[in-house]
């Protein structure tokens, strides 16, 4: 009798074990927005929470971008910068822009230790080569402002131009600004206010402001 009570758990466990790995699997060749969708409801954020650290854990460079920023927000406990960097840092090394753009933000405002303008301008520029408008716009803010890079406005507008056309909001604003008092071009009110109202626009990207914007 102990010996079938004994195998009957043990099957059980490993039947258990596979069902669970099925789910992980199904899940990780899921779309991003079947599995947002599935997250949206507040009284699964946990649940949520608990199968992306298994997706990561698995591989997934998407559910450890969203572990990363649920570390950085101080979603389900006080936010955590240090460890939200590593899992930005996985999928990072996965080629995932979002987390390329916000591994190098907390870089760049030295977040996680000393501001690091060269380890930053290369995640923003592996987040560029992706076409992600953030990482454009985060790359752009440098040459502005000349953080660890030669100060040119010629080649921020350029910068915010790209990032502008692809949808950042920021980068709309900025080119509006520039537009508005010549900087880097000639003064022209209407690309100035066609570029204040794309600013505008919710349906375009938006900013995450879980980082202060300091500069």
């Amino acid at each position: 009798m102990k010996t079938f009570i004994t195998w009957f758990v043990a099957c059980s466990s490993l039947i258990l074990s596979v069902v669970f790995q099925v789910q992980a699997n199904t899940e990780l060749s899921a779309s991003n927005s079947s599995l947002n969708g599935w997250c949206a409801s507040l009284r699964k954020q946990q649940s949520c929470l608990n199968l992306h650290l298994q997706l990561a854990e698995n591989g997934r460079a998407d559910s450890a971008y969203w572990v990363a920023k649920a570390n950085a927000r101080g979603t389900f406990e006080d936010a955590d910068f240090t460890k939200a960097a590593d899992y930005y840092q996985f999928a990072s090394n996965q080629q995932h822009p979002d987390a390329s753009r916000e591994l190098g933000l907390l870089h760049y405002h030295g977040v996680i230790g000393q501001r690091d303008f060269v380890k930053a301008q290369g995640l923003f520029e592996q987040a560029v080569a992706q076409g992600n408008a953030e990482g454009i716009w985060a790359l752009a803010r440098m040459y502005h402002y000349g953080r660890g890079v030669e100060q040119s406005y010629q080649k921020a507008f350029e910068l915010f131009t790209l990032a502008a056309e692809l949808g950042s909001k920021p980068a709309a604003s900025t080119l509006a600004y520039y537009y508005k008092v010549g900087l880097a071009t000639e003064v022209n009110p209407r690309l100035a206010s066609y570029w204040g109202n794309k600013a505008r626009v919710k349906r375009l990207v938006t900013w995450n402001r879980s980082i202060p914007d300091y500069r």
